[in-house]
């Protein structure tokens, strides 16, 4: 993405004052001014972004420049939707998508304003016209990657296979739209999305108040940095033992029902509708849920993405979405309860020399026994709580012979069934980030935290900036404070640092590397493993369209229920005359929002399929990756993540897995038709293709594994590793090391990023468990001092 704001110069200079077409002296004459030849200036002010020199303010330049552009395109999806009709206001969901890029990174929010650019150039080298003097219908008719029939004199197919970088660019701008769109009320009333009655009743939902921001000028005992899974079980722990201990944390406190949509009704009521998925990652993610691990490939000229004949020849590469929460509570606070025990396989092969000293499996698995008593983690309240989408699922499973295992949840179990689609549980079923304290519990970790006899103090909205480490009067190292920045209630910025005895990085995977590998080197120290030995579960998506709705079905199963009930776990099978392994799946389900986010469609194919979201069932494919030099996180926190060919077949594997699920589910009366998590719309004869069959799969599946692992739409929730034990942490005392082995006192950690390999299951119990010994060390040097 370089800078592409010269080309206004150029888009005007294919038309005259009066709208005509301009000769070709004068386009020259706009392409040298646009910088398309090397005589060009560019005028914008720019910043360093990564090495990339873009706007210091990208989006107000698409507010200033690109505005109409971006409602036209908004308008052309509203249209397809609506089947001609304007059901919502383009110009309002035009300042939703800004409000949502607002969080975004500057680099993605530069790509929206070269995108727009981009697509009215190519609209008047097509149409003559820029894209907002085009009606909806010939917008449809420039922006084709075969939604549409073409004729003669119709504009070239945007492909992803010819120029997966305009395709790119288009499609970017019709995920936000298509994203926006379906998380307003008006879309959502329209496709008929539903919650049980008892969902939209506001006497069910609670409100936690604000506590008070801590006083930073205190002495603490134990300082945490990072509220989520690990800072929250070491505070909790801590705590209880009458520590006296502060937790800050980046993100912001969020009353659980903070997001919930209160619609008015005619009587006077109020009726309640799950958050908006905008809302939902602009609030509780970081980056918006757009923090992507690879990407675009290097781009050493306009010309470079300009002319389609030197775009061809820049590579494909893989990009990955990594997830992670921004909000006080972390993870807890926007997952979905899940607590698996790590394999005893992956525990005494994968991290074989690695583990917690003198921790046998056996020992670790006691742990992680009794930390799902003190949540009070059941499978009672996923067998009673199933939703009618997931039983499409386990139908499908129990056809085949699939062991079908419910998932184990820290959930109360006399829950609603409403939902939280990875984002928040207004209605307190949820133990995980911040719900009502129960006395006697069961309570997250960080709830009782802050109802222990000793109460946890905290300070949201406040970042770590820098580990002060240096050297005491007896030469040994030690943190001598933290240097922090906290926005106050009142909007006024506080800097200071932050005392304690003892110091505990509990920020998540890239925050940790970041805290730890910039605080080092400030101290002149270093340790070379810091940020190394990444892995992930990557995850993709397959959904379920059946001829006929699933939901209201009148089974009285509510709606969605738990979001994620059934856990189909991995297997070895012969697949081409080899053993190979199958990965795990788990049934999930989103909003309407988050699906909409995840469709290939840009117009016709992606109203197509909302308007029958209440057919729909999804699952999801989990793949751990393994240890390589390729997969890291760098100083400054960014994740580089990818697939190897090994991991991408076994991604396949269960995309075929999930579609024998669900064509097993299928009746005569009532077939199905699959939607695989593509880049781009596959084609069939010129023909988007129907995926109706298990050879119409097969085909599809062809197409993939030739384009490769960059042509699917890749997440994942769960990195770790990047401050490993053994390498950067003590396998006793959790403490950091340099790469001398000299230990930092009173500085350890306690997060996922301790992970020397995958857990290659959902981590949040081992984060918990490895949490626990961590915070035991703790505890025995502030006893000791």
């Amino acid at each position: 993405m370089l800078d592409f704001s010269s080309l206004d110069s150029l888009s005007r200079s294919f038309f005259a004052k009066d709208d005509t077409l301009v000769d070709r002296r004068n386009f020259l004459r706009g392409a040298t001014a646009a910088g398309l030849l090397p005589f060009g200036l560019g005028g914008q002010p720019r910043v360093n972004d990564g090495g990339l020199m873009i706007p210091v303010n990208p989006l107000k330049i698409v507010r200033e420049k690109r505005f109409d552009t971006l409602v036209a395109i908004v308008h052309a999806q509203i249209d397809a939707l609506w089947c001609g009709r304007q059901g919502d206001n383009a110009c309002q969901v035009a300042n939703d998508i800004l409000c949502y890029a607002s969080y975004l990174p500057r680099r993605i929010q530069h790509g929206t304003n070269v995108a727009l650019l981009w697509l009215d150039t190519y609209s008047l080298k097509h149409m003559h016209r820029r894209l907002h003097k085009l009606s909806p219908q010939k917008i449809r008719q420039v922006l084709n990657q075969g939604e549409y029939p073409r004729t003669r004199f119709s504009p070239p197919l945007i492909l992803w296979e010819e120029d997966h970088l305009l395709h790119l660019a288009a499609s970017g701008l019709m995920m936000l739209g298509r994203m926006v769109i379906h998380s307003r009320t008006p879309a959502r009333n329209y496709i008929g999305m539903g919650w049980s009655e008892t969902c939209s009743q506001p006497k069910h939902i609670v409100t936690a108040p604000k506590p008070p921001l801590a006083d930073l000028s205190q002495h603490y005992d134990v300082c945490i940095i990072g509220s989520g899974a690990g800072g929250a079980t070491a505070a909790n722990r801590l705590t209880a033992e009458g520590k006296r201990v502060l937790v800050v944390d980046l993100g912001d406190f969020v009353s659980p029902d903070a997001l919930i949509q209160k619609i008015p009704q005619a009587d006077g009521s109020v009726k309640l509708a799950p958050p908006r998925s905008d809302q939902v990652l602009y609030t509780l993610y970081k980056d918006a849920a757009g923090q992507i691990a690879g990407g675009l490939s290097k781009v050493d000229s306009k010309l470079d993405l300009a002319t389609k004949s030197r775009r061809s020849k820049i590579p494909v590469k893989q990009s990955i979405n990594i997830c992670q929460a921004r909000v006080f509570g972390g993870g807890p606070y926007v997952n979905n309860a899940i607590h698996l025990a790590i394999p005893e396989t992956v525990y005494n092969e994968k991290w074989i020399g690695r583990q917690p000293t003198n921790v046998p499996f056996e020992q670790l698995d006691e742990l992680m026994t009794s930390i799902t008593h003190e949540l009070g983690v059941n499978t009672e309240v996923t067998d009673t709580q199933i939703s009618d989408r997931s039983q499409r699922f386990r139908d499908g499973c129990e056809a085949l012979g699939e062991e079908v295992q419910p998932l184990p949840v820290a959930m109360r179990k006399k829950c609603l069934g409403c939902g939280s689609d990875n984002s928040v549980d207004p209605f307190g079923d949820h133990i995980g980030g911040i719900h009502e304290y129960v006395p006697g519990g069961p309570n997250s970790f960080l709830v009782q935290a802050m109802n222990n006899v000793q109460p946890l103090e905290v300070s949201y909205r406040t970042t770590a900036n820098r580990l002060r480490i240096g050297r005491d009067e007896d030469g040994a190292l030690r943190v001598k404070g933290v240097d922090v920045h906290r926005v106050e209630e009142s909007g006024c910025h506080t800097n200071t640092t932050i005392n304690a005895n003892e110091y505990v990085v509990a920020g998540g995977v890239g925050a940790t590397t970041k805290l730890l590998s910039q605080s080092l080197g400030a101290a002149g120290l270093r340790n070379q493993h810091i940020g190394k030995r990444l892995t992930a579960n990557v995850g993709t998506a397959v959904y379920a369209m059946y001829d006929k709705p699933i939901w209201p079905a009148g089974s009285g199963r509510p709606e969605p229920g738990v979001t994620q009930c059934f856990l189909v776990d991995r297997r070895m099978v012969e697949h081409n005359g080899k053993v190979v392994e199958e990965p795990a799946l788990e049934n999930w389900f989103h909003f309407p929002g988050t699906v909409a986010l995840a469709l290939t469609g840009w117009f016709r194919e992606f109203a197509c399929v909302m308007k029958k979201f209440n057919h729909l069932s999804m699952s999801g494919i989990v793949v751990p990756t393994e240890v390589r030099c390729g997969n890291y996180v760098d100083s400054c926190g960014k994740f580089h993540l990818e697939l190897d060919c090994n991991e991408f077949e076994t991604l396949l594997l269960g995309m075929r897995r999930i579609a024998r699920i669900y064509f097993a589910a299928a009746k005569p009366d009532d077939g199905v038709t699959l939607h695989l998590p593509t880049k781009s719309l596959l084609m069939r004869g010129g023909c988007p293709l129907r995926i109706r069959t298990m050879e119409d799969f097969e085909w599809a599946l062809c197409v993939i594994r030739k384009r490769g692992p960059a042509y699917i739409n890749l997440l994942s929730t769960h990195p770790q590793g990047g401050s490993a034990l053994g390498d950067v942490v003590d396998t006793e005392t959790f403490q950091v090391k340099t790469d001398c082995g000299e230990r930092i006192e009173n500085l350890g950690v306690s997060d996922a990023s301790l992970f020397p390999a995958g857990c290659e299951i959902n981590p949040q119990l081992t984060v918990k468990a490895l949490s626990t010994l961590s915070a035991y060390q703790v505890s025995q040097r502030c006893s000791a001092a």
